[in-house]
């Protein structure tokens, strides 16, 4: 093990003494995620600019009668119906109350309206109450959604105070100018004053319901995150150029004949590598924490241990790039090819939510994407180290790949 560290160090002090590789490893990825952050500015989103919402219909499945008769639907035909309200809001019908929560929870929509079962039966009794669930990292939006839905509720509490009023004054009497239209605006009249005078209007209620879990990415968050899991890649470009040029000059060939264990010196060569990206993580990481204010996450562990698992799969690719490379030249034409398309796939210059649904999935087989999807878990669902166990154990499967292929390749061209 000692041998191996001593390797490692003397790579970091070959590469920390090139200034080309620290403007690569440091200098572009910081530029990059502040042009980026600053350019595209504002909340990372698929939407546009309209707000994404749901509206959750759990009364019209159970209510069997015609939908003209619903009262649940006739209210959710109001709001998706309403120009203006298409204008500003992306709406979408849903009978999946948990598939909801957790798309709020992960920040996909803003808010929601859920009309709870039994609405129309309520609405014409006691009083019935609308529920608006809300994603508290998009107070804006989800205030405006709310707000729009206390404003369908008075208007529906008018009408339920109208009726009400209207059938017991027909109870009452059998006055003949009830059979007229000047009668029937003076009843009117009379009930909507009655609802305003006796706070009847609260007929509808709206209830809060604050969906905990989700925090608004900007756009400097998101590209500091994902330029950083794009530029750690390059240290599979740097170790192989060392193997590669030690192989070139004889000095690969003089460790591996002298008293230096054929496994030291690989272990060595990778321990570099990995070395070498931790402490550029290190620096990106404390530099767009602290400098320029970028939500990470609170749990800095389970940060670090996808970084841990995106250093183990570059160590691998380290190694797979030097066997397909045979010269300094040819990797430097291989590895930035398969850096970008990782970056390109694993969604480091756009969230990959804007894809098509059945070509998301392909950011699982990308380093980047399942560095992005760990990161993600911390800094916009706020889980801890055991959220990320998952796409941790992916990188390492990764680099336990990349290294059999690049150990393969070797052999069969030696």
């Amino acid at each position: 093990m000692r041998r191996s560290l001593v390797i490692a160090l003397k790579d970091l002090r070959v590469w920390s003494r090139d200034p080309a590789a620290l403007g690569i490893l440091l200098g572009m990825p910081a530029v990059l995620i502040i042009i980026l952050g600053s350019a595209l500015g504002g909340v990372m989103s698929g939407g546009g600019s309209r707000i994404n919402v749901a509206i959750v219909n759990q009364d019209s499945r159970i209510l069997p009668i015609e939908r003209s008769d619903d009262r649940a639907a006739k209210l959710e035909d109001a709001l998706t119906g309403s120009k203006r309200l298409q204008d500003l809001f992306v709406m979408e019908r849903s009978y999946d109350l948990k598939g909801v929560e957790a798309r709020i929870a992960d920040g996909e929509l803003s808010a929601a309206l859920v009309i709870p079962k039994g609405f129309g039966a309520d609405l014409a009794s006691t009083g019935a109450t609308l529920i608006v669930m809300k994603d508290p990292g998009a107070p804006t939006a989800a205030g405006i959604w709310e707000s729009v839905v206390r404003a369908v509720a008075t208007r529906y509490s008018a009408v339920v105070v109208v009726a009400r009023t209207t059938a017991q004054a027909a109870q009452n009497t059998n006055s003949p100018a009830l059979g007229s239209h000047g009668g029937l605006g003076v009843l009117v009249g009379m009930a909507l004053a009655r609802g305003a005078r006796d706070d009847a209007l609260d007929q509808v209620k709206v209830s809060d319901n604050v969906i905990s879990g989700s925090t608004k990415v900007t756009s400097l968050d998101y590209y500091s995150l994902s330029m950083t899991a794009m530029f750690l890649m390059f240290g599979a470009m740097f170790g192989s150029f060392s193997t590669i040029r030690e192989r070139r000059e004889q000095t690969m060939a003089r460790m591996l004949v002298s008293p230096t264990p054929r496994t030291s010196v690989v272990g060595g060569k990778m321990l570099g590598v990995f070395l070498l990206g931790m402490a550029q993580f290190s620096v990106l990481y404390f530099f767009t924490r602290f400098a320029l204010h970028v939500v990470w996450g609170d749990d800095m562990a389970a940060t670090l241990l996808v970084a841990c698992g995106e250093m183990a799969a570059v160590t691998g690719l380290a190694t797979l790039i030097a066997s397909l490379g045979r010269t300094e030249r040819a990797v430097g034409g291989i590895g930035p090819l398969i850096i970008q398309i990782q970056a390109l796939v694993g969604g480091a210059f756009f969230p990959v939510t804007v894809l098509p649904a059945w070509l998301q999935p392909i950011k699982y087989l990308s380093v980047v994407g399942w560095t992005m999807e760990g990161w993600r878990r911390v800094q916009v669902l706020g889980m801890g180290v055991p959220g990320v166990v998952g796409p941790t154990l992916a990188l390492f499967c990764f680099a336990v790949a990349f290294y059999l292929f690049g150990v393969w390749r070797a052999g069969a061209s030696a």
